[in-house]
């Protein structure tokens, strides 16, 4: 008995981890099933609760007990590790956004939406380390995520400038290129949602396609790459684009405001010269 035991056992084992053993399409299939994991029932209405879901709320769990940790024991002399930290990531999203063309002021102001926001997108990827699905391979959430940065584009350039401002970002170099200032609003997230999509939905075949052929040692290796150090690559980018975006909406109005000043201006000068 115990022979054909241990015989089946190595049997399994050898089908479980032999190449080719595993069938890669059903893996993956079954891998990125975003159909709900449970249903929560209030009464007559039945809530779908998915994996990718579970990861959310849990990202957001860690970014709260994150966020409490780093601000707790701070001080102006003396200063911890994670202070230091946390001070190295202020200085480095303030000086993104002054590269861009925002004052100090302004910077203070998109710091906390684009730094919150990069430090979000980093969990859920790697969030994945711990055998959660990445939310990032269900494509409603990255066009969640582009939406919301495209949002705070247009929210960020409002509150930074103005309505009138803003509307001079709208009519930059020329008025009758309004039209296609609006459409670029609206190519913005299907180019940031199909990026974050795309790498992360591509590092996962690769990653399931290693654990088919040799599923020991070498999956762990990559996972940590692909969950880690590209999730976070992917988060810098997209807090980088997003910052970006909200630069190129400050250039673009004082790039006008100075045109029309210096129509108004080219314009006295003339009714005074006439005068003369």
């Amino acid at each position: 008995m115990t022979d054909s035991f241990s015989q089946i056992f190595f049997n399994k084992l050898w089908e479980h981890l032999k190449p080719g053993g595993r069938d890669l399409g059903e893996t993956i299939r079954s891998s990125i099933d975003f159909g709900p994991v449970w249903n929560i029932r209030i009464g007559d209405v039945t809530i779908p609760v998915t994996g990718a879901m579970i990861s959310l709320v849990t990202s957001v769990l860690i970014l709260i007990v994150l966020a409490l940790w780093l601000r707790r024991g701070l001080r102006k002399h003396g200063i911890s590790g994670k202070q230091a930290l946390t001070e190295k990531l202020y200085l480095i999203v303030i000086n993104l956004c002054e590269s861009f063309g925002m004052n100090r002021q302004q910077a203070e102001i998109v710091l906390p939406w684009t730094l919150t926001l990069g430090l979000y997108i980093f969990l859920n990827n790697a969030i994945a380390v711990m055998q959660f699905p990445a939310p990032a391979m269900n494509p409603a959430v990255p066009l969640s995520f582009a939406l919301f940065a495209v949002a705070l584009v247009v929210v960020m350039g409002i509150r930074l400038l103005g309505l009138k401002g803003f509307w001079y970002s709208l009519i930059n170099p020329i008025p009758g290129l309004l039209p296609f200032n609006i459409i670029d609003y609206l190519i913005k997230p299907v180019s940031l949602a199909l990026r974050l999509f795309g790498n992360v939905f591509g590092g996962f075949i690769l990653l399931q396609f290693v654990k088919t052929v040799m599923p020991l040692i070498l999956p762990s290796i990559l996972g940590l790459w692909f969950d880690v150090a590209a999730g976070l690559l992917q988060a810098v980018i997209f807090m980088y684009l997003t910052t970006s975006y909200i630069g190129e909406v400050v250039e673009k109005s004082n790039s006008t405001a100075e045109q029309i000043a210096q129509k108004k201006q080219s314009k006295k000068r003339q009714l005074l010269e006439e005068k003369v």
